[in-house]
C-alpha cells in the first residue's frame, strides 16, 4: 500500500499512517567483542526489534566495523546475519582462507537490512561489506595486499514472528583455531529506517 503524501501546510502528528515518525530510532554500541572460536559466535552487539512492531513495509539496518588478524595458518571466515533464532537464508558468506596472507591484520566493515515483508512473519534482507589488509596499499587478487568486498541477500522469504521479539546481530566463525585468527567489533549502529 503507497503511503499518503503530506500535503503543503499539512500537520503531521505522531501516529498518523504507517511508517510514523514517531517510531523511527537508533541506538549505537562502542563495546569490543572478539570472535576466535570455530563455532558460530555472536560478534556484533544483539539487537532487537521489539515484539509487535514490525509492520509490512518496516526496514531496520544493524552496521558494524572492526578489524583482526588474519590466522598464522590461514583460515576461512564465515560472517553471517542473525535474526530471529537463525541465520537469515542466503545472506552468510564465507571469506576463503586465501584471500588474505597469513598473519595479516585486516579492517572490516558490513551492514545488514531487513524488511518486514508482510506485517506478521516473512522477512526479506541483505548484507553487504568488505575485509581490507591493512599493513600495506590495496591490491585486489594478492593475497599479501587484497581486499574482498561481499555481498548476500535473501532469494526466498525468511519467517520471523513479530508477535516476539526479533534479535538481530552479526555472527562470526573461522574454519578452524589453528594460526589463532581473531576477528573484533568496535562498535554497532542499529536503526530503524523505515
Amino acid at each position: 500500500m503507497a503511503s499518503p503524501l503530506i500535503l503543503a501546510g499539512q500537520t503531521l502528528q505522531a501516529g498518523e499512517g504507517q511508517g510514523q515518525l514517531s517510531q523511527y530510532y537508533g541506538y549505537a554500541d562502542a563495546n569490543q567483542t572478539t570472535v576466535t572460536a570455530a563455532s558460530i559466535t555472536t560478534l556484533s552487539i544483539q539487537y532487537s526489534i521489539p515484539a509487535g512492531e514490525a509492520y509490512a513495509g518496516a526496514a531496520y539496518e544493524l552496521s558494524c566495523s572492526g578489524y583482526g588478524t588474519w590466522g598464522g595458518t590461514q583460515q576461512a571466515l564465515t560472517l553471517s546475519p542473525l535474526l530471529g533464532a537463525a541465520t537469515l537464508t542466503g545472506t552468510a558468506r564465507v571469506i576463503a582462507a586465501t584471500a588474505l596472507a597469513a598473519s595479516a591484520s585486516f579492517h572490516w566493515s558490513l551492514i545488514i537490512e531487513v524488511v518486514c515483508s508482510d506485517g506478521v512473519s516473512s522477512w526479506q534482507g541483505s548484507m553487504r561489506g568488505a575485509v581490507a589488509e591493512t599493513a600495506s596499499a590495496l591490491n585486489p587478487g594478492t593475497a599479501a595486499t587484497n581486499s574482498v568486498p561481499f555481498a548476500g541477500a535473501t532469494s526466498a522469504a525468511y519467517t520471523a514472528s513479530v508477535s516476539s521479539a526479533v534479535p538481530i546481530a552479526l555472527r562470526a566463525t573461522w574454519a578452524s583455531t589453528t594460526g589463532a585468527p581473531t576477528i573484533t567489533c568496535v562498535r554497532t549502529t542499529f536503526r530503524k529506517v523505515a
